[in-house]
Order: C-alpha cells, then sequence, then structure tokens
C-alpha cells in the first residue's frame, strides 16, 4: 500500500492540508466501498473513487456522472488515494495540490460485472461494475481513451452509464442539480467552505469519533441559516417556480423480514406505480420516478390535487380490488383501457409544504405535517394518507401476508427524506409458496397506531388487540 500511497503523498504538504495521510485505522468491509466527492477546485469535478486492493483507485469525472447512456464523460484517472479519504469534507487551503472545498456527494458499496477480476478489467481498459449508492444506483462501465498523457500512461477514460432500471434517456446530469448537498453531512457547499453545520457522520473510519472535516467547527453547531426558523413573510415570497420539477425519490432495501426496534414504522407495502405529485398555484404535475410526466393518464386525481396548496408530496396510485386491497392488474387495464375514474394516490410524505422544504425533518413530523396537509387541504377519497404502526413489524407483515397484500415497508422514524437507496427504509415480502385462505388475523397486544384517523389501509379502534379485516375500500383494524 505504501508504493500504491506514494505518488498521494509526495503531492502533499501534511502540515498545511487536513486531507488524511493514510495511516488511521479503517473499518473493515465484507464489501468493495466507494464515494464521490464533488469537489470545487480550479474547475469543479466529481471525484469518483472506488475501493481496490486496500486503496481508492480514483478518477475525476470532469462534469460528473450521468444517468443518460448517452452521455459519455470524461474521467481523468488520478493517483490512488488513501481508504480514510473517503471520510473527508472540507476545504484543502488555496495554493495546495486540489485546493478548493470537498463535498461527500454519495457514498455505498460497488460490485465488478462480468468474469473478469477488477484489476483484470483495469489492465484492459473496460471496466464495468454496478454501484449502490445513496444516490447512484445500477450498472457503468469505464471505457480507457486512446490518447496518452502521463509519459505514455494511458489516463484518460469515458464514464458510461448502461441502460437499466436507474438511467434515463435524457437530462441524466438533473441527479446533480437535484441533489446539492452533502450525503455525510447535508451541508451545502458554501457551509462545507465556511466551516458550519454538522459533523459529516463516517462511513470508513473504524473510530467512530475520528475527525472526518477538515473545517468543521464545532462551536457553530448547525449552521446559522439551518436554526433559523423561516418566517411567514419569507414564506409568503415563495413563488411556484421555486418548487424543484422532479425530487430524485427515497428507495428501500430489501430485507427477508422487517427490522427490529422501536425506532422503526412501518405502513402497507402498495402495489402500484410510484408517483410523484408536484402542486404550484393550482397546477398539478404527477410524475414516475424516473421524470416521466404521467399526469395526462391520471385526470381524475389531478383534477382532486387541484384544490390542494402548492405541494411536492410521494405516494402511489393504485387501483383496488373488491375488498379494498391493491390490484396491479386492475390498474394496468384501468390505464389500457383509460379507466382511472377509480383509482387512488395513496400519500406517505410531504416533501415540500408551499416554500418549506421539508426534507431535513424527522419522518415522523413529516407525516403529521402531510395528514394536516390533507385533511385541510382536501376530502377527496382519490387522495388518501397512508397511516402506519409504529412497533410490531413481523406481526405487521404477517398480517399483509394473510391479507393478500405484497409486503410492508419500515422506515426509520427520525431519518430525513435522503433521494436514492438507503438503509433507512426497508420492504419485505411475505415468503413465496405460503397461501392463506383466512383472511381475518387476531394479533395479540399490537401497538397503537401513530394515528388514529382511518386511512387507505388501517383504522385503529378501542385498546388491546389488534384484528385486521377486509372490508369494502378500506382494510381497517379494529378491536
Amino acid at each position: 500500500m505504501a508504493d500504491n500511497l506514494s505518488k498521494y503523498r509526495a503531492k502533499r504538504d501534511f502540515k498545511k492540508t487536513s486531507e488524511p495521510s493514510g495511516e488511521a485505522q479503517v473499518k473493515p468491509s465484507n464489501r468493495r466501498r466507494f464515494v464521490i466527492q464533488k469537489h470545487d477546485a480550479t474547475r469543479l469535478h466529481y471525484d469518483l473513487r472506488l475501493e481496490l486492493d486496500g486503496v481508492f483507485k480514483s478518477w475525476a469525472v470532469t462534469k460528473g456522472p450521468s444517468l443518460d447512456p448517452n452521455d459519455k464523460r470524461l474521467a481523468v484517472e488520478v493517483e490512488d488515494h488513501p481508504l480514510d479519504y473517503g471520510d473527508f469534507e472540507g476545504t484543502i487551503p488555496k495554493g495546495q495540490y486540489g485546493g478548493g472545498t470537498v463535498m461527500l456527494w454519495d457514498r455505498g458499496y460497488w460490485e465488478p460485472e462480468g468474469r473478469k477480476s477488477p484489476e483484470e478489467a483495469l489492465k484492459k481498459g473496460d471496466f464495468k461494475f454496478t454501484l449502490q449508492g445513496k444516490r447512484l444506483h445500477g450498472s457503468l462501465v469505464l471505457v480507457r481513451m486512446r490518447n496518452d498523457r502521463d509519459g505514455g500512461k494511458r489516463t484518460n477514460w469515458l464514464l458510461i452509464k448502461h441502460h437499466d432500471d436507474y438511467s434515463v434517456e435524457e437530462n441524466g446530469a438533473k441527479i446533480l442539480e437535484e441533489n446539492a448537498t452533502s450525503v455525510a453531512s447535508g451541508r451545502s457547499m458554501e457551509q462545507i467552505a465556511e466551516g458550519k453545520g454538522r459533523k459529516p457522520r463516517p462511513f470508513m473510519m473504524a473510530n467512530a469519533d475520528v475527525e472526518a472535516d477538515a473545517v468543521w467547527d464545532s462551536k457553530h453547531g448547525l449552521a446559522a441559516d439551518e436554526r433559523k426558523k423561516r418566517s411567514r413573510k419569507d414564506i409568503a415570497t415563495f413563488t411556484a417556480a421555486d418548487l424543484p420539477d422532479l425530487i430524485a425519490p427515497q428507495l428501500c432495501e430489501t430485507l427477508a423480514r422487517p427490522p427490529a426496534g422501536d425506532d422503526w414504522l412501518h405502513e402497507i407495502k402498495f402495489d402500484g406505480y410510484r408517483i410523484q405529485m408536484r402542486v404550484a398555484q393550482g397546477k398539478v404535475t404527477l410524475k414516475t420516478r424516473k421524470g416521466l410526466d404521467w399526469t395526462a393518464k391520471y385526470p381524475e386525481i389531478a383534477d382532486a390535487a387541484s384544490e390542494l396548496p402548492d405541494c411536492i408530496i410521494d405516494g402511489e396510485i393504485c387501483a383496488l380490488d373488491d375488498n379494498g386491497a391493491p390490484d396491479f392488474a386492475a390498474l394496468q387495464a384501468a390505464l389500457s383501457e383509460g379507466k382511472t375514474g377509480n383509482l387512488v394516490y395513496f400519500a406517505f410524505d410531504l416533501l415540500f409544504d408551499g416554500g418549506e422544504d421539508l426534507r431535513s425533518m424527522r419522518l415522523v413530523e413529516r407525516k403529521k405535517r402531510l395528514e394536516d396537509f390533507l385533511a385541510a387541504g382536501s376530502d377527496d377519497p382519490r387522495i388518501r394518507y397512508v397511516d402506519h404502526f409504529e412497533s410490531g413489524g413481523d406481526a405487521v407483515l404477517r398480517s399483509a401476508c394473510k391479507l393478500s397484500l405484497e409486503g410492508i415497508v419500515s422506515k426509520q422514524m427520525d431519518a430525513p427524506y435522503q433521494s436514492g437507496r438507503t438503509d433507512t427504509w426497508a420492504k419485505s415480502r411475505w415468503a413465496e409458496g405460503s397461501i392463506f385462505i383466512k383472511v381475518e388475523a387476531a394479533l395479540a397486544n399490537h401497538p397503537k397506531p401513530a394515528s388514529s384517523r382511518q386511512s387507505g389501509y388501517c383504522h385503529w379502534s378501542g385498546t388491546g388487540s389488534l384484528r385486521l379485516r377486509v372490508l369494502p375500500n378500506v382494510i381497517s383494524a379494529s378491536r
């Protein structure tokens, strides 16, 4: 490793820069990790770093990654970096190599593709891999270009997204515009440069208390603009143009069983189409998770939503069968035949309330805001609030199975809304092959849900054990 890092160390004066020297202890991992750092140096770029053979293999992606396979991003191979660099977020002093502000823009795990080892693929110049990050997902390839640099060593590559569930056909760089804060601290580039805001959460370091930021100042705590409450006057100056066109959705990890602990809440998993609802001055836009505008496909839901104040809501559109359970086949038939009047939009998260961005707020607070928002803004049955239970994930999953539902989604109560696949949302399905005829299930000592308001899928009455049964247009929970 010393040889691998010799060029890295030779370029830096560690008496002047707070970048890691590679001597700190890094926690072991059974999976290969990656980070992407937004780096505002001489030119703004994004540094892609893939863990391999005890170091980070690194490329400077000049325009940043794109989700559009038609975009071929220049990626300049740079020196190997130490693994503890994966927790670095701060400012490199001017005059030092790479001087400028560094943000931890994405991080997660990667896997090589194909039969060749990563080392062989890199040597050949055709390196395919899959990312599982907070923001970037799916298959990509690094292809080495023919032009030489640095004494004959070829260092120029192209970073290209493969066609898959996470690719888009145009505006592939929009993910960069929509995600302008750190995945480790939630800070903007300006806050990082000023040394304000939260300390980054470690990802690579063995010691969770290690200083992971070159300029983080504990005296500031939260940045002043984060602590300051927005006044009604500030919100009143908000215009519809300030609402993002689309926020990349938060996605779930898949688990065999729901996570344990009382810091999780559990919702029914819907078998429908994930749709983000944007309302701006009465104009409604319904977009898929990939950003396709499907407003015209759901005219009745759009009409119902037009009465709502300006907002961005995350939810799912479903068709319900005669027992009130989601029926995906019926949803497809309704779309095919243009008979969408009975479809329902199940709202489970509020991302913007007028000019207020709620994504940094705790989930339970966002859900409470959403419940109150819908109660005050719409009584149309085609838009429904998704209720939840605050413990007993295994019991909720068993009940969902007995009711022939797809499964449940578990979410950490205190987590902010984070675009991309995260470990704070997890989906669990019942094992395939389990068939239940009886649909009424009694769950002893089941906790009361967070809300007594009847939602699309649960309603609490009384105390003690929970009884689930199928009723017309609603699955209710009663004593």
